[in-house]
């Protein structure tokens, strides 16, 4: 679908529920790159490049997102679109809807909700991807196990859930996938069983939140189906007066295909705080993941970040201008194997740093960040991709939204 058809649609959907319900609109765009950068081994390698964009930076974050409601029911219709500059991805569409679902309140404390079923309202840090710690082995962090997704406790997925209320201050949130088949046919089912066959169950989960002052607990459990991983977390943390900050151990859970069964895998001890007072802003997010395997590829390893951030006000047209420094692992690799600290006997030679000092500010509905990105890489880096061993770039990020 291409994005002025979407528009339309869009707009349309707006204009008919508008006078039936009580409908909510966000929207925004997200724009990331380099300014500059550049890497050199030697002077004969030296390689600089100057403006780069990033062509799918709206790849995890909803365009357009449209919220209705009217009395016991209601509805989401999520636009989302990759960033390029034609009219259409490889695909033929860089545009569709997406965490869309309608639910119903059959009673005041239940809410049932039918397509999209994802819950990631329980504890995440604010500095990075609002990433949650790991337990997973680091050589298999692939985004079916991607931080974000071990984020949603329930089910990333399109499906059925419901959400309760019944007690004050405890919220319990459960749903079951239904993934969808080719246009016009059923999808795969959650449970099936055949004849004398082993019955198998597709991806489930739920979660707990108890609220007390500024206390909250919280436990979750998601499963992502037969023979496949599990995670288990709980939390405790606390939110007032500038402080934000939580302790949350994560467990992972394996199928072992020699073994045939469920072992546990790894625990992640997941630590984040931030602390505002004045104008400053400190944050600090260090998961350590201790690994049980006793296999040599599968080490135990940590990653960290630490920011500091000060709020200068206004200067000229520029609201929150708030000058920051940033140092940790390599997060900006993602799920890269070598942005961890290994704990074993590779510690020193798997330490990296990414530097960061840099600006940010807000110009109306508009939000900006850029800086000076140094990073130092691991030996075992640089040995396994044959690079130097420090890269810099400009990196830049521009986000508009209402």
């Amino acid at each position: 679908m291409k994005f002025k058809n979407a528009l339309c649609i869009s707009l349309a959907i707006s204009a008919a529920c508008s006078g039936a319900f009580a409908l909510t609109t966000q929207a925004r765009t997200v724009l990331t790159g380099n300014i500059a950068e550049g890497t050199k081994k030697n002077d004969e390698d030296a390689k600089y490049d100057f403006f780069k964009l990033n062509s799918k930076a709206q790849k995890d974050d909803d365009g357009i997102v449209f919220e209705f409601s009217e009395g016991s029911f209601g509805g989401r219709l999520a636009l989302w679109y990759t960033v390029n500059s034609s009219t259409q991805s490889d695909s033929g569409s860089n545009v569709s809807f997406r965490r869309s679902n309608l639910w119903v309140k059959p009673l005041e404390s239940l809410k049932i909700t039918a397509g999209y079923v994802g819950n990631d309202q329980l504890y995440k840090e604010r500095i990075d991807e609002w990433k949650v710690g790991n337990p997973f082995n680091l050589n298999e962090r692939d985004w079916s196990k991607h931080p974000g997704y071990v984020n949603n406790s329930d089910v990333d997925e399109m499906g059925i859930g419901f959400e309760s209320r019944a007690v004050e201050g405890l919220i319990l949130t459960g749903a079951v996938a239904r993934r969808w088949g080719t246009p016009g046919t059923f999808g795969k089912a959650f449970w099936s069983k055949n004849g004398d066959s082993e019955s198998t169950y597709d991806a489930w989960g739920i979660t707990a939140r108890y609220y007390t002052g500024n206390l909250c607990f919280q436990a979750a459990y998601r499963d992502n189906g037969k023979e496949s991983w599990k995670v288990a977390r709980c939390a405790l943390g606390y939110e007032s007066n500038g402080i934000y900050a939580f302790i949350q151990p994560c467990f992972g859970i394996d199928y072992e295909t020699e073994k045939d069964k469920y072992e546990l895998s790894g625990i992640c001890l997941d630590l984040y705080g931030e602390y505002k007072f004045d104008a400053w802003t400190f944050i600090a997010h260090v998961p350590v993941t201790i690994r049980t395997t006793d296999k040599d590829d599968d080490p135990s390893y940590l990653e960290y970040v630490l920011q500091a951030k000060y709020n200068l006000g206004k200067i000229g047209n520029m609201d929150d201008f708030s000058p920051f420094v940033k140092v940790g692992t390599m997060n900006h690799d993602g799920d890269n194997k070598y942005a961890f600290i290994r704990l074993n006997d590779e510690l020193s030679d798997s330490m990296n740093f990414d530097i960061t000092p840099g600006i940010e500010f807000k110009a109306g509905s508009c939000e900006f960040s850029v800086g000076y990105e140094l990073l130092i890489h691991s030996k075992l880096y640089t040995d396994a991709n044959l690079c130097n061993d420090v890269e810099w770039r400009v990196p830049f990020t521009a986000e508009i939204k209402f």
